[in-house]
């Protein structure tokens, strides 16, 4: 019996022994356990600095549209001012009227439309016939009724007033923009006669007023005539220097 309990203790021994671990296995738990300890004990350093935010651009504020405020419409509209009152035009003096041309005794000088009879053509008159003279004579006593010196006929200024009858004829403009020399009157129609074309030229005027200036001295004369079955025809000019 006394062998058998000694064969137990000694079991129980053997068993114990076999269950404690030995030194180098208390070495390697000491350590690992040391670096848990530190790692559960010694928590890890805690910053308190505040984080450096990184800075953002400020956004700019977009401005808000500027609103026209619309016009408040007023209970009483605005009174549109009276208009100017148109100036009273102040009564002119009565213009004195220019003398009447004293009556002259005319000289007849006939167109010699007995030569354009029947054929239809432009004819000319020159010195050789009584109504070149009776131009000249009318003229004249228009002028020595009003105290003027008498014009002297002029070949040169003859010949100009010759073609510009020629060129109304042609077809230029009736009027004085082809004037060739310092002045001159002109006549279209049925005017035969150097009486006709004086009493015309008389009764008118500008040319009258051409006729009677005192610083011409001399003149020219131009006729140029037509006779068809509708009538009779004339361009008639005097030119002055």
């Amino acid at each position: 019996m006394k062998k058998w309990i000694v064969m137990l203790a000694m079991l129980s021994l053997l068993t114990a022994c076999a269950q404690t671990p030995g030194p180098a296995e208390l070495t390697e738990l000491s350590v690992a356990t040391s670096e848990s300890a530190d790692a559960e004990e010694t928590p890890a350093p805690i910053s308190t600095a505040e984080p450096t935010a990184t800075p953002t651009a400020t956004p700019t504020a977009t401005p808000e549209p500027t609103v026209t405020p619309a016009p408040t419409p007023s209970a009483t509209p605005a009174a549109t001012p009276a208009p100017t009152p148109a100036p009273t035009p102040e009564p002119t003096a009565t213009p004195t009227a220019e003398p009447a041309p004293a009556q002259v005794s005319m000289s007849y000088g006939a167109v010699p439309f007995d030569l354009a009879a029947g054929t239809e053509q432009w004819w000319s008159i020159d010195s050789s016939d009584s109504a070149y003279w009776a131009v000249q004579e009318n003229i004249n006593a228009m002028r020595a009724a009003g105290g003027l010196a008498p014009l002297a006929m002029d070949s040169g200024l003859s010949a100009a007033a010759d073609a510009r009858c020629e060129s109304f004829v042609a077809g230029a403009p009736f009027d004085h923009s082809g004037m060739t020399t310092r002045s001159e009157i002109c006549a279209a129609g049925p005017l035969g006669s150097a009486s006709a074309v004086c009493t015309g030229w008389q009764g008118s005027p500008a040319h009258y007023a051409n006729i009677m200036e005192p610083s011409f001295t001399s003149m020219g004369v131009g006729c140029w005539f037509c006779q068809t079955a509708e009538g009779q025809y004339t361009y008639w000019v005097v030119t002055f220097n």
